[in-house]
C-alpha cells in the first residue's frame, strides 16, 4: 500500500492554466492576484480587507494595494486572532462592535479571495503532472494533501473508477452535477484511491457564516459537518445576487460558488435574517437565480491557529484516517511538502502514525531542497538515511511513480 503526501510543491507544477498563471506561495500571493483578471473584476471583494489594512497597516489607497507584499497567512492569521480578542472581550462599546464587523468581513473576504486565486489558476486542462502520477495507483493506495485545488480530484475523475461521493473518504451531503444530486443516491463506494484533503477543498461549500452574540455561526439548519461538493455544471447556477460567472472548468468556478440545497437556521420569534448589499453601476445585479442558502468554500485557510473543530467530525475523520493510512503504508511518497515548522498538525500526525509501526516503511522525497525533510524524518520520526530515497527536483508530468 502507498500513501502519496502532497504539499504546494506539487500544485506549483500545474503549467496549463488558461490564466497562465502558476499558483502562488504564502508570500507571493497578493503579487499573483493582480496578475489575475479578477483583481479588475467588481464582483470580488476586496472592501473589508482594505479597510483593515488602512485601520492596522497604514494602507490608504489602492494603489498601495497594489503593491502589496505581505504573506497572506501573516495576515489572514493576524486578523483571525483579532477577531478573537474582540468576540473574547467582555468590553461593550461601538469600537468593539465595529472591530468585530470589521474583522469578521475581511476574514470571509479573505476565504473567498484565496479560494478564487485558486479556482482561476486550475481553470484550465486536467494535469497532466497529476494525471500521470495517479494512473499508476491502485484501489487501496491512499492520496494525503494539504492542498485546496482540485488539481488531483480531476485527475482521479479522468485517470480512475473515482467520484466525488465516496472518493473523499467524508461524506457530502450532495454533489453538483449541473443539478444537486443526493449522495444517498450513490452509495457505491470508489475501486479508486482515497483522497483526503486534509484542509478542505476549494470546491467544498457550506453555507456563509454570521457572528451573532460574539459566536461564529453558520446559518444552514443542519450541522456544520453537513456539507456540498461542486462538481461541474452546463446551465447557469444560482448563486448570491445572480453573480454566476461562466467560462469555468469541472471542480472550478467563478468568485460566487453555486447557493446550496438547505435550508437556514430557524430565528427567535419576532427576529429575521437580512443582508444588505451596496448596488453601484460598477457592481450591478447578476442576471442568474439568486434560491438557495448562500455559500462558502469549506477550507481550513492558511492560519497560524486552524479551527478544524468549528466543522464538526469532518477534519477529525480525515485526519484519523490520513493517520491510519500512514500506519499501515508500505511506501510513502511525500511530494513538494516541506514540513513547516509551524504546522505542528501534520508534524503531530507522523509522530503518532511512526510510534504505531512495528517496522519501518520506505521513504522517497521528492524536493529541489530535501536536506531539512530528511533530517525531520532522521530526528524527528526515527527513520533512518538508508530508508529515505531523494529524488532532488521538482514534480512535473515526467515523474515516474514506478521508480519512486
Amino acid at each position: 500500500m502507498k500513501v502519496v503526501l502532497l504539499g504546494a510543491g506539487a500544485s506549483k507544477a500545474y503549467s496549463e492554466s488558461s490564466s497562465k498563471v502558476r499558483m502562488p506561495i504564502a508570500k507571493d500571493f497578493f503579487e499573483t492576484f493582480r496578475k489575475l483578471e479578477i483583481s479588475e473584476n467588481t464582483w470580488v471583494l476586496i472592501g473589508f480587507i482594505i479597510n483593515y489594512l488602512k485601520q492596522y497597516h497604514h494602507i490608504h489607497t489602492f494603489e498601495q494595494f497594489d503593491n502589496l507584499s505581505i504573506d497572506i497567512e501573516q495576515i489572514h492569521s493576524e486578523i483571525e486572532q483579532r477577531l478573537k480578542d474582540f468576540l473574547e472581550t467582555k468590553e461593550e462599546s461601538k469600537e468593539v462592535d465595529a472591530g468585530i464587523h470589521l474583522c469578521f468581513k475581511a476574514y470571509t473576504e479573505l476565504i473567498f479571495l484565496f479560494s478564487s486565486v485558486i479556482n482561476e489558476i486550475q481553470n484550465g486542462p486536467v494535469s497532466k503532472a497529476h494525471t500521470n502520477l495517479v494512473k499508476d495507483l491502485n484501489s487501496d493506495d491512499v492520496i494525503v494533501t494539504f492542498n485546496w485545488d482540485t488539481l488531483i480530484d480531476r485527475a482521479l475523475l479522468k485517470a480512475k473508477n473515482w467520484n466525488c461521493f465516496t472518493g473523499y473518504y467524508v461524506r457530502p451531503l450532495a454533489v453538483y452535477q449541473d443539478q444537486w444530486n443526493y449522495a444517498d443516491n450513490h452509495s457505491k463506494a470508489c475501486d479508486a484511491p482515497l483522497l483526503l484533503k486534509l484542509h478542505g477543498s476549494t470546491n467544498w461549500l457550506t453555507s456563509a457564516p454570521i457572528i451573532e452574540g460574539k459566536k461564529w455561526k453558520s446559518i444552514q439548519e443542519l450541522s456544520n459537518d453537513n456539507f456540498c461538493i461542486y462538481e461541474s455544471n452546463v446551465r447557469p447556477y444560482p448563486t448570491y445576487d445572480g453573480r454566476y460567472m461562466n467560462g469555468y472548468q469541472d471542480f472550478s468556478f467563478g468568485y460566487y460558488p453555486v447557493n446550496l440545497p438547505l435550508k437556514g437556521v430557524n430565528l427567535p420569534d419576532g427576529y429575521l435574517l437580512t443582508r444588505t448589499i451596496l448596488r453601484t453601476g460598477h457592481n450591478p445585479k447578476g442576471e442568474t437565480e439568486d434560491v438557495g442558502l448562500t455559500s462558502i468554500p469549506l477550507i481550513i485557510p492558511p492560519v497560524k491557529n486552524k479551527n478544524y473543530d468549528y466543522f464538526g467530525a469532518i477534519f477529525d475523520g480525515l485526519w484519523n484516517k490520513a493517520e491510519q493510512s500512514i500506519t499501515q503504508a508500505d511506501h510513502i511518497l511525500i511530494i513538494g511538502y516541506s514540513f513547516p515548522e509551524t504546522d505542528y498538525k501534520s508534524d503531530l500526525l507522523f509522530r503518532k502514525a511512526f510510534s504505531k509501526r512495528s517496522d519501518i516503511p520506505s521513504i522517497t522525497i521528492l524536493d529541489p531542497n530535501p536536506e531539512r525533510i530528511v533530517e525531520r524524518f532522521n530526528l524527528n520520526y526515527g527513520i533512518p538515511t538508508e530508508k529515505i530515497k531523494i529524488i532532488k527536483g521538482y514534480f512535473s508530468e515526467t515523474f515516474d511513480l514506478n521508480n519512486a
